[in-house]
């Protein structure tokens, strides 16, 4: 092989690694999309101290069969969680926030979490954790276009029909998806629950309820937020106005009824007003006493009664 052969074989690689666009935000990755016909891959990571996270970038992602692959159908977007202190402190808290709420909303609980979307933003697969090599993570995303392929073909089915037929079809088309995608459909759940008071089809609790579930979720975590890492009387205090200032909104969901009663118990705790403590927790225990935090809830309901109240 030649030199020209050599560099243009150099050259080659370089560009198949360079392939795959960044975008800054979310926002800007939609634009771009949109305007060169291409779904987006969202990247939540942790650049300076997940391990797992910078392998699935720099040997998978960046690599240059993933690129050959998948360089001109995505956009790519990182969602950050540094823990360098320098680097926590450059990230506005408006923006940590809403880092925080979108890993929520996606149920990613370990890093790496990679969310694929079509130009809208409308997610059809989530890849958990990171693979060995490219051609072990590639067919993972073959199947999310798989997965977007099958919704689309059941959507377009569904236009051409309407009530309990149009539903079902929708509801083919949603069901392809992971769960954590598929509440983000609000429209067409709308459409399913509609044609289904009797809740057939099993979307009750999605469309404009899961809306309302994510609003509220996120108006306790910037409450919760405000008053971290204050302990004096007055702020614990503050925040126990706040919170039940709160709970008198109609409409909540039970699980953040819980979480807002359990929090002012929190608070009570550190006040060492033990009566008022158990009382909430009490509250919060039957707020929603099958949810995941009820075991907790409920030890510490049972601790109070059984080691600490006989001694107040």
């Amino acid at each position: 092989m030649n030199i020209i052969t050599k560099l243009g074989a150099l050259l080659a690689l370089g560009m198949a690694a360079q392939a795959l666009p960044e975008a800054a935000d979310l926002d800007a990755a939609k634009a771009q999309a949109t305007q060169e016909k291409r779904d987006i891959m969202v990247d939540f990571t942790g650049t300076d101290w997940c391990t797992a996270c910078i392998h699935l970038r720099t040997k998978i992602i960046d690599s240059a069969a993933f690129n050959k692959a998948y360089g001109e159908k995505f956009v790519l977007v990182s969602v950050d969680f540094p823990r360098t202190p320098e680097l926590v402190a450059q990230i506005p808290n408006d923006e940590k926030r809403k880092r925080e709420n979108l890993l929520t909303s996606y149920r990613i609980e370990g890093l790496p979490g990679v969310v694929l979307m079509d130009e809208k933003g409308m997610p059809y697969d989530i890849i958990h954790g990171a693979r060995r090599t490219p051609e072990e993570y590639m067919p993972l995303v073959a199947a999310g276009l798989q997965k977007r392929a099958a919704r689309d073909a059941a959507f377009a089915k569904a236009a051409g029909l309407s009530g309990m037929e149009q539903a079902k079809a929708l509801a083919e088309g949603l069901m392809v998806l992971p769960a954590a995608c598929r509440d983000k459909y609000v429209a067409e759940i709308d459409i399913i629950n509609a044609a289904d008071p009797e809740n057939t089809l099993g979307f009750k609790e999605l469309g404009s309820h899961a809306v309302t579930r994510i609003r509220q979720t996120e108006q306790l975590r910037d409450l919760l937020a405000g008053f971290r890492g204050k302990l004096d009387s007055q702020s614990l205090k503050n925040s126990i106005e706040v919170l039940n200032t709160f709970l008198a909104q109609p409409g909540l969901h039970p699980e953040i009824r819980q979480e807002a009663l359990s929090a002012i118990g929190d608070s009570y705790a550190l006040m060492r007003d033990y009566r008022n403590m158990y009382e909430y927790y009490k509250k919060a225990l039957e707020a929603a006493p099958e949810s995941r935090a009820a075991k907790r809830i409920r030890g510490n309901v049972e601790n109070c009664e059984q080691n600490i109240l006989p001694n107040l």
